[in-house]
């Protein structure tokens, strides 16, 4: 854990500005630099930087966040990463939340030396898999009929393990190396009927593709049979370099491509990777053998905001894409887009283009079925006769994908249509699938009777404190914690009380990890404009009338219980009559 300390140091010490201009081409406007966004596609400007709130926002699709959030979206950084990134440039060393025990440091350096050591075998494998290419001819006669030239397989790094053991021609502690075993490079056979312990080549008489990660680093191998056998593919086994279900083949290759074709595009093997490549569709990537994951979503997130999913069009295919769509929901924001590609039964991207062109399958591409149509086709294949029994399938089959996805317009408008193909409302289908949506608050909100604030008094509060943080020092927590639904503004005047000199893109950093963070964000986006705009004093007065405001709120409170007791308690009639003349003075014009 990196202490929240150095954090909000290092982001103090940062300016913005220089970090995403190293990327993006930035000019002035206003108090704000404004540039066109390298999140998506776009011939007018609408990136803005904020130097004083140290923040970036697209008005296009949503971009948002700090420094560190930008190295993580647009370098693909693990966060970590970033501030490492950042930290090196700022000249400091990162810490550790706590001091690390003897113990834990020698684990560390061990954990550090061993990930090394299998990096440098699988980099010394790869360079000798490569030699041996071009020394094997019905190796390299496999990739020439697969329509490969040389300068694709010296791009994507592919090579050939022979069939014998022939790694001990590399490695002279072959049968020592723990590195090897560790890695997957090789097996040991365990001594049994008297037969002596040996090691094996874990690779033989495969065409290797090389797997590495977003940093180009090899973490492991592919290896494809040239002729027939089983498996077609076959992967390192995992390790600490290499989990399958978080790493893609081709991403490290495909990032560029991605970003200028504006869509990343999944298909189900290597050689598709590669034989795309080929044909100058340099944006595919592929899962390891396994379903496309949630992290493997995520990750392409970070450099594209379309998402293309290439499937046979076979029942198995269809299979696989229903995974990758359940897996894909939670990551569906409006700002982005899912889609499906089903190629006819007897191809796959590589025989498709190869027979009928790259402007053919990019066709297809730009074709492709959308996530709302892939999720109603679905849902309808399920139980497609026109019963109250199949559209009560429907419905029961609905409700994990409604509630998977994000509250968003998206999602209402998947609503809509779902309701329409079952011959529902739109109220039926919210109320089934018990749905919280935009227009309509959480169910134990209702049951409560418990009301929402008053949008424009809450949003203006807080844009109020988070356009000049220096009003919370005098604001009355205790005041504003009468009313349960301002508790995202008790918890920031907490926050920024107890840490005065919080700002920018610290108090920022803070905000994400709070439990109200998606209204922070959202204020924080809707009045980005505004913020810089409204002064110190504007900020004061507004905010001494919101909370006015809620003393009026109270006051009527109290007075709506005592309105029944005035007629035979004086008491009662005497506190009623005070409250009346201090909400009198409440509404009295200020000079």
């Amino acid at each position: 854990m990196i202490p929240n300390e150095f954090i909000n140091d290092l982001l103090n010490r940062t300016d913005i500005v220089d970090v995403v201009g190293r990327y993006v081409q930035l000019k002035r406007a206003g108090a704000n630099h404004q540039g066109l966004c390298p999140f998506h596609n776009e011939k007018s400007p609408s990136f803005t930087v904020s130097p004083s709130k140290q923040f970036y926002h697209c008005f296009g699709c949503g971009a948002h966040g700090t420094a560190i959030g930008f190295l993580m979206e647009h370098n693909g950084l693990t966060f970590v990463e970033a501030v490492t990134d950042l930290a090196r440039h700022s000249g400091m060393n990162v810490p550790q939340d706590k001091p690390l025990s003897p113990q834990q440091i020698a684990h560390q350096r061990e954990q550090k030396i061993r990930s090394e050591n299998m990096g440098q075998v699988l980099a010394e494998a790869n360079d000798f898999y490569q030699k041996q290419l071009k020394e094997h001819a019905h190796a390299a006669a496999y990739l020439k009929r697969r329509g490969l030239s040389g300068e694709v397989a010296q791009r994507f790094g592919l090579g050939y393990a022979p069939f014998d053991t022939s790694l001990q021609k590399v490695f002279t502690d072959y049968h020592e190396s723990t590195a090897l075993i560790e890695s997957g490079l090789c097996k040991q056979r365990e001594a049994e009927n008297g037969k002596p312990a040996r090691r094996y080549d874990f690779f033989r008489d495969r065409i290797m593709f090389p797997i590495r990660n977003t940093k180009g680093q090899i973490i492991g191998f592919g290896g494809r049979v040239i002729d027939k056998g089983e498996p077609k593919y076959l992967n390192s086994p995992e390790s600490p370099l290499f989990q399958k279900g978080q790493e893609l083949y081709g991403l490290f290759e495909a990032r560029s491509a991605i970003s200028t074709l504006q869509h990343a595009l999944v298909v189900e093997g290597y050689m598709d990777v590669v034989a795309l490549a080929q044909a100058g569709l340099e944006n595919a990537v592929a899962t390891l053998g396994t379903a496309t994951s949630s992290t493997h979503v995520q990750k392409l997130f970070r450099f594209t905001n379309t998402i293309v999913f290439s499937f046979d069009g076979d029942s198995a295919g269809r299979k696989a894409a229903w995974r990758a769509m359940l897996n894909a929901l939670p990551h569906a924001l409006d700002t982005r887009t899912i889609k499906f590609l089903f190629l006819p039964p007897e191809h796959d991207p590589d025989t498709f283009v190869r027979e009928h062109g790259v402007a053919a399958f990019s066709a297809q591409v730009q074709t492709a079925m959308t996530l709302s149509q892939f999720i109603l086709y679905g849902l309808n294949q399920a139980a497609p006769e026109s019963t109250a029994e199949a559209r009560a399938r429907q419905f029961h089959l609905a409700k994990p994908i409604l509630t998977s996805l994000p509250n968003s317009a998206l999602r209402t408008q998947i609503i809509q249509a779902f309701a329409t193909q079952v011959n529902a409302t739109v109220a039926d289908v919210i109320d089934y699938c018990e749905l919280e949506t935009k227009s309509r608050p959480r169910r134990q909100l209702r049951e409560s009777g418990k009301r929402d604030a008053p949008p424009s008094l809450i949003e203006h509060a807080l844009g109020d404190i988070l356009a000049h943080t220096e009003l919370a020092q005098t604001a009355n927590i205790t005041l504003w914690q009468t009313i349960p639904q301002h508790q995202a503004l008790t918890e920031l005047l907490v926050l920024l009380q107890n840490e005065p000199s919080l700002s920018g893109a610290a108090l920022h950093h803070q905000l994400e990890s709070m439990s109200h963070a998606p209204l922070y964000r959202h204020i924080l986006e809707k009045h980005l404009r505004e913020l810089n705009d409204r002064s110190l004093e504007d900020a004061q007065t507004a905010f001494t009338e919101h909370e006015k405001q809620i003393k009026r709120l109270n006051i009527d409170a109290r007075l709506q219980k005592l309105v029944q007791q005035i007629n035979h308690d004086p008491a009662a009639k005497a506190q009623y009559n005070a409250l009346l003349e201090e909400r009198k003075r409440l509404n009295a014009p200020t000079n």
